[in-house]
């Protein structure tokens, strides 16, 4: 087993020495040499009969530098997944390692040295009780609420007939005759059908029918009665054309006068308990009061992606404030690793060095609570966030079936899968942090707490976009 020694240079930079003698390569040498000899085919000799010695002296050093770098990369490995220290970055060659030379008739261990960041031993701050953060509270105006209520009222309501003026939300019922001209047009079509006023074309006709009453007669172009309705809608659901007829190629004229035979609105539902049952749920609310309060809750709960989106953005920022002064990182190790591992991003990095370096302490943070909420992530939990993800792109709308191709594919990509789990993480980690913090709740009308979202998306694509352009520069450079 190779030997792997640390020495500490300080609290936040290490050197890792790996050494890897005889013994912990021969084994995986021979047996890939024999596997050469058995299957190579070497001209000069027959196959599987080619000399080990000759195999050695071909293959010999390509080999053994490919194992003993298997065997190198596995130690390191085991030791970047220790749970006793946490590192920063990767592991970095030193800068004056001299070149090794593989040699398959050597007796000497070869020898690596390496550079490690180590991550600060901090004790966090921030999240408490005792730490309050704004938490915005959408105030949802009484008229919407109002509005809200008597739609549900509306929708539960009954058909009532009015003789008063007609209203928008009103519903004329006609009796219409096909014109010729001014006059009824003799064994003209004959049709009755009714139509909701909001729904009419803008424009004359609408304004006057508007201004009759039940008896009055109506003159109007049935194709465009009614706001986009297309012709196979008109004649079916307005001129009630059988399908017989459709397929006779039955046809009328536009032009049609209508008499009003009444004229009905829906009548709002009472406020009963039987009401309340219907919207609300069996024995969910009581009286008028609760009633409004679950409306406003619930319309002020549309915003609530909003406002956990702006304090989680408050959080990262108050918790790397609050904590930087205990968070010192290996910067100089830090640069130089960007600088071996990123190559064409490196300079832009470094550039902006103190958004890198918090992006680190904030992934540290997360780490840290990650491990003391002991946060665990099922299979159950990706495959959901995988179906919650496909349908949004839907509209939020879709069904399962034709979600579950996608989600399938999804799931089998192992960088999509790492990505969902990320997701999953993140979002069970925020709602932790927020059980654990004061939240001070700040009022907020619907228009304020859009404008300030809107704002802070617009800020951090603008963060995106400056972070890829420089990102192209040093590819074009």
């Amino acid at each position: 087993m190779p030997k792997v020694v640390r020495e500490d240079i300080d609290a936040l930079n290490a050197m890792i020495t790996v050494i890897v003698e005889r013994e912990d390569y021969e084994p995986d040498f021979k047996k890939e040499l024999n596997k050469l000899k058995d299957k190579g085919a070497i001209k000069g000799f027959r196959k599987g009969k080619t000399p080990l010695p000759f195999l050695k002296k071909m293959y010999g050093k390509g080999l053994l530098s490919e194992i003993v770098s298997n065997v190198l990369h596995k130690e390191l490995n085991e030791l970047m997944n220790t749970k006793e220290l946490t590192f920063m970055g990767q592991p970095i060659p030193v800068q004056d390692q001299k070149p090794v030379n593989f040699d398959y008739n050597s007796e000497e261990p070869y020898s690596f040295q390496f550079e490690l960041g180590k991550a600060p031993d901090f004790e966090l701050k921030g999240v408490d009780k005792d730490t309050m953060y704004d938490y915005y509270k959408v105030q949802i105006p009484d008229e919407k609420v109002e509005e809200r209520l008597l739609s549900a009222r509306k929708h539960y309501g009954e058909q009532v007939e009015t003789t008063g003026p007609i209203l928008e939300d009103d519903m004329v019922y006609f009796e219409a005759v096909e014109l010729d001209g001014d006059a009824p047009k003799a064994d003209g079509w004959k049709t009755t059908f009714s139509v909701l006023v909001n729904r009419l074309t803008e424009g004359a006709t609408k304004d006057d029918i508007k201004s009759k009453q039940k008896g009055d007669k109506v003159r109007f172009n049935v194709f465009e009665l009614e706001e986009g309705a297309k012709p196979e809608f008109v004649k079916k659901y307005l001129l009630n054309f059988t399908q017989a007829d459709i397929d006779e190629g039955t046809e009328t004229g536009e032009m049609y006068e209508g008499t009003i035979e009444k004229v009905t609105n829906q009548a709002p539902a009472e406020l009963t308990q039987e009401f309340f049952d219907k919207v609300f749920g069996p024995g969910e609310i009581h009286n008028l009061e609760e009633a409004k309060e679950r409306i406003a809750l619930s319309l002020g709960g549309s915003h609530q992606g909003q406002a956990d989106s702006l304090l989680y953005r408050e959080l990262r920022h108050r918790l790397i404030e609050l904590n930087r002064g205990d968070m010192p990182l290996p910067n100089d190790f830090i640069k130089r690793w960007l600088k071996v591992s990123q190559e064409q991003k490196a300079d832009a990095l470094i550039n902006d060095y103190e958004n890198f370096a918090d992006d680190m302490r904030w992934t540290l943070i997360k780490t840290k609570l990650s491990n003391q909420y002991e946060i665990e992530v099922t299979e159950e939990e990706i495959t959901q966030m995988a179906y919650n993800k496909v349908a949004g792109y839907f509209g939020g709308y879709a069904d399962p079936k034709y979600l579950e191709p996608i989600v399938k594919r999804m799931l089998e990509d192992p960088e999509s899968f790492n990505g969902l789990a990320g997701d999953v993480q993140a979002d069970k980690l925020f709602y932790k942090m927020k059980e654990n913090i004061g939240l001070k709740e700040i009022p907020i009308s619907e228009e304020d707490i859009k404008a300030k979202y809107d704002a802070v998306m617009a800020e951090e694509e603008q963060k995106a976009k400056l972070k890829q352009g420089a990102s192209h520069s040093d590819e074009e450079e």
